[in-house]
C-alpha cells in the first residue's frame, strides 16, 4: 500500500510539471501547440495578409522606409524614440568603429529637414555617443537620417521635438497585436489597422506597446507569391509598418511570440527581431515629472545583467513617479523590481484579457489585445495623479530605500542540514518497511 502512494505521488508531481509547463506557443484559434513542432495540415490556408495585400507603395509610400532594418542607429529609433522639448539637447547612439569621420545627421518630416549639430561626442566600446541640437526649433516628429563616412541608416519617427510639455498628457497602452493571425472571423491586422485609425483620432502624446507585436510560429497565412508560410521577417515588416501608422513616438517592448520558433516557419523570429529591432532590451525616458522604464522579456525572463541595468535605471529615477511597462511578470521579475522600488504604475499583457487593479502602492493594468478592439487611454493629470476609465489614481511618492545588506558571520560549527534531514527520512522509510 505504501508503494502505490509513493507511486501516485510520484506519478501525481510529473503530471503537474506537465501542465504547468510554459514551453508551449498558444493560437488565436484555441489549439496549444508545442514549440519546434510540425503545424498538421489545414484543410484551408489564409492569404489576407501578403505584400500584395499592405505593401502597395504607392498607396503606402512610407512602407519602404518604416520596414527598414535597424542599422548604425541604435537611439532613437522607430520603437525607442526620443521626446526633447526646445533647448534640449537630443543624445544618439550609433555603432561605427573609432576611425569614423563626416557624421551627418538630418531630421526629416512631411514639409522640411534640417540638419543636427554636434554639441559633443565620444566613442566607447565600440559605440559612438553623440549630443546634437537641432539647427531650427520647429514641432514636429521627424524620421532621423545618418550619413556618415561608413555608411547610411533612416530610422521612422525617430524624434518628437515639442515647443513645451505640459499636464494634462495622455499615453494609449497598447498590448498583443499578433500580427498577423487568423482568429475566428476575421484577420488580426485588419482590427488592428481599424484601432489604430481610432488611437489616432484621440491623439495621445505617445504610444506604449507591451509585447506580441507579431504571431509568429502558429500563424497560418502564406505568402501568396511563393507558396511558403508568411515568413517572421514578413510579420515584423507589417507590424512595424502598421506601427508607423500611429504618426506617435511608439514605445515598444517584445513578449514571448516574438522569440517562438518553429519548423513551420521558414526562418527564425528571433534573428529577425534582432535585425529590425536591435539588441538593446530596456527603455527609459521621462515626460515631465514621470519616468517610463519598460523593458522586453520571453519566457525565461530578464539576464542578470538586463535585470541589474533595469534596476540601476529605477535606482536612478527613484525620487519620480514611475511607470514600469512589461509584457508579463516572466521569472517573477516584475515582481522582483516591483518590490524594490517605489513604482506608482504596472502595464503589462500576455493575459488576453483586461484588469485593473491596486496592490500596495502600486496600480496595475493589464491589457486585452488590440485584435480585441481593446486598447485604454491614460491621462497623467499632474506629477501625482493619473486617470483611466474616468477614475482618478492619486499617489504619494514614496522614497526609495536601498535594501541593507544582511552580514553573516560563519562558524566553523556551520552545517547544511538537508542532506541530514535526506537521511533520516530514508532511515525512517527503511526501518518502517522491515517491520513489515
Amino acid at each position: 500500500m505504501r508503494n502505490k502512494n509513493l507511486t501516485f505521488i510520484f506519478v501525481l508531481f510529473l503530471t503537474l510539471t506537465v501542465l504547468t509547463s510554459n514551453n508551449t506557443s498558444y493560437s488565436l484559434d484555441g489549439s496549444n501547440i508545442p514549440v519546434n513542432t510540425e503545424l498538421p495540415t489545414l484543410d484551408v490556408q489564409y492569404n489576407a495578409t501578403s505584400p500584395t495585400d499592405f505593401f502597395n507603395e504607392t498607396t503606402y509610400p512610407r512602407y519602404a522606409l518604416a520596414a527598414r532594418p535597424i542599422g548604425e542607429i541604435k537611439y532613437p529609433n522607430k520603437v525607442n524614440p526620443s521626446i526633447v522639448t526646445y533647448g534640449n539637447e537630443i543624445k544618439l547612439m550609433v555603432s561605427g568603429s573609432s576611425s569614423a569621420v563626416n557624421w551627418n545627421f538630418t531630421l526629416i518630416d512631411a514639409n522640411i529637414s534640417c540638419s543636427l549639430d554636434v554639441v559633443s561626442s565620444e566613442y566607447k566600446e565600440d559605440m559612438w555617443y553623440f549630443d546634437t541640437i537641432p539647427e531650427i526649433q520647429r514641432e514636429g516628429l521627424y524620421d532621423l537620417q545618418l550619413n556618415f563616412s561608413e555608411g547610411n541608416d533612416y530610422q521612422t519617427h525617430a524624434i518628437q521635438v515639442l515647443e513645451e510639455q505640459h499636464y494634462p498628457f495622455t499615453f494609449a497602452h497598447v498590448s498583443d497585436t499578433h500580427f498577423p493571425a487568423y482568429y475566428e472571423e476575421f484577420n488580426t491586422s485588419d482590427v488592428n489597422l481599424q484601432e489604430i485609425e481610432k488611437i489616432k483620432a484621440l491623439d495621445p502624446d505617445f504610444i506604449i506597446v507591451t509585447g506580441d507585436l507579431i504571431h509568429g510560429a502558429t500563424q497560418y497565412f502564406l505568402n501568396p507569391e511563393t507558396g511558403e508560410p508568411m515568413s517572421a521577417e514578413m510579420q515584423y515588416k507589417l507590424a512595424i509598418w502598421a506601427l508607423d501608422l500611429f504618426d506617435k513616438p511608439v514605445f515598444y517592448i517584445y513578449g514571448n511570440h516574438e522569440f517562438i520558433t518553429s519548423t513551420f516557419l521558414p526562418d527564425d523570429p528571433g534573428t529577425q527581431y534582432y535585425k529590425y529591432f536591435g539588441d538593446i532590451v530596456y527603455q527609459n525616458f521621462t515626460y515631465l515629472d514621470w519616468s517610463f522604464v519598460g523593458y522586453g522579456a520571453e519566457w525565461d525572463g530578464l539576464s542578470q545583467k538586463d535585470y541589474d541595468i533595469v534596476a540601476q535605471i529605477l535606482t536612478q529615477n527613484s525620487d519620480d513617479a514611475t511607470v514600469l511597462y512589461y509584457h508579463y511578470d516572466f521569472a517573477d521579475h516584475a515582481y522582483s523590481l516591483l518590490k524594490k522600488f517605489p513604482i506608482e504604475v504596472a502595464l503589462y499583457g500576455h493575459l488576453h484579457h483586461e484588469d485593473l487593479y491596486m496592490k500596495k502602492d502600486t496600480l496595475y493594468h493589464q491589457q486585452a489585445p488590440l485584435f480585441d478592439q481593446e486598447f485604454t487611454i491614460i491621462s497623467i493629470l499632474n506629477e501625482t495623479s493619473l486617470s483611466i476609465d474616468s477614475q482618478t489614481y492619486n499617489f504619494e511618492l514614496l522614497p526609495y530605500v536601498p535594501p541593507t545588506p544582511v552580514e553573516t558571520t560563519p562558524t566553523d560549527e556551520s552545517i547544511s542540514f538537508g542532506p541530514l534531514i535526506m537521511i533520516f527520512g530514508l532511515m525512517v522509510y527503511y526501518f518502517t518497511r522491515r517491520k513489515k
